[in-house]
């Protein structure tokens, strides 16, 4: 791993995309589903295009592409991006009618003038700080140690950095930041070699389960609710569509968004069978996901719906680099307002 300090690069948004791409086992295939119930408006045989990670935000297209809930007419097929590079082609290809999104990601695209829009926020405050310390029990007491942190000037390193600032403590000074991939912190905190990590799921229940002494010790919500002083949650990642899809199929994007509302709670409430889909479709490890699922924060709200969240959150990011978000807050153009 190649150690470096909190240096602002060029293509942030690109990191925070590889959150979702790390550390799950993917059988890397396009994947299909014909609905098998349900009524659909549409008049012909519509497909979905759909381009998601082996993550969160995927679990929910599983269940409706398993029950059909789009109706007889329409099919599903999901394209799996497995990195930065390839969800940004699949955009700019226009090779998808709708994308799971990393929030700078989105963001930073509609500022660019690509043709985006946010659906709606469905996962939220996946990020904890992760020790084997068993005295570790607040960000002062790492005044002096090195902390493990994936993908640098991402939301996860700028939130890192937030809350050491906002307990005294200067990176690179006070506070030595490695950074590497989702999959090499975590299997740095289980092995050992790192002592304090900060990590998101499905990755952070995963070093739990190889080593016995990886605890939770710090909810990047809870804290993002203490330093600001409000009772709002922190988005990371929504759906998203283009206006070109919404123009062309109205209708169907809006029961998308209603069927994907409904299935949000199905895998809450379904741990062993969203595991099962996750195997199925993903190639992801079942007991991994399951265990996780508790601690995604799998929570849906529409763009709209969210709006204050997510510009207290853009602000923060905004204020630590403004490329993370594409040089400036995003419009209301970006917001899907569908039903």
């Amino acid at each position: 791993m190649k150690k470096r300090f909190a240096i602002l690069g060029a293509c942030v948004a690109l990191a925070l995309a590889g959150l979702f791409a790390a550390g799950c086992a993917s059988s890397g295939q396009s994947s299909s589903s014909d609905s098998q119930s349900g009524a659909s408006k549409s008049s012909e045989p519509v497909t979905i295009s759909v381009g998601v990670p082996t993550a969160p935000p995927t679990l929910p297209v599983l269940h409706m592409m398993e029950e059909g809930m789009l109706g007889d007419d329409v099919t599903i097929d999901l394209g799996i991006w497995k990195s930065p590079e390839e969800l940004l082609a699949m955009v700019q290809g226009g090779e998808r009618d709708m994308y799971a999104f990393p929030l700078t990601v989105v963001s930073t695209l509609y500022n660019k003038g690509a043709d985006v829009r946010l659906m709606n926020v469905n996962t939220w405050g996946v990020t904890y700080f992760m020790t084997t310390d068993p005295g570790f029990q607040s960000w002062s007491d790492l005044k002096g140690k090195t902390v493990y942190v994936p993908l640098q000037s991402s939301p996860p390193d700028a939130l890192t950095q937030y809350f050491l600032n906002e307990a005294g403590l200067t990176v690179g000074d006070d506070v030595q930041i490695v950074y590497a991939s989702q999959a090499e912190v975590a299997q740095a905190l289980a092995s050992g070699e790192a002592e304090y990590a900060t990590l998101i799921e499905p990755q952070a229940t995963s070093a739990m389960m190889q080593n016995e002494n990886v605890r939770r010790a710090l909810s990047f919500e809870d804290e993002w609710k203490r330093v600001t002083g409000t009772d709002t949650m922190i988005p990371n990642a929504g759906f998203g569509t283009t206006q070109k899809f919404i123009d062309e199929h109205p209708e169907l994007a809006a029961e998308f968004q209603a069927a994907y509302e409904e299935s949000v709670q199905w895998v809450n409430d379904h741990p062993d069978e969203a595991a099962a889909l996750a195997e199925k479709y993903l190639g992801m490890k079942p007991a991994i996901v399951k265990a996780a699922i508790p601690n995604m924060g799998l929570h849906f709200e529409s763009a709209v719906d969210a709006k204050s969240q997510l510009e207290a959150f853009y602000q923060l990011l905004y204020n630590f680099n403004p490329k993370m978000i594409g040089g400036q807050l995003p419009d209301d153009g970006m917001y899907y307002e569908g039903k």
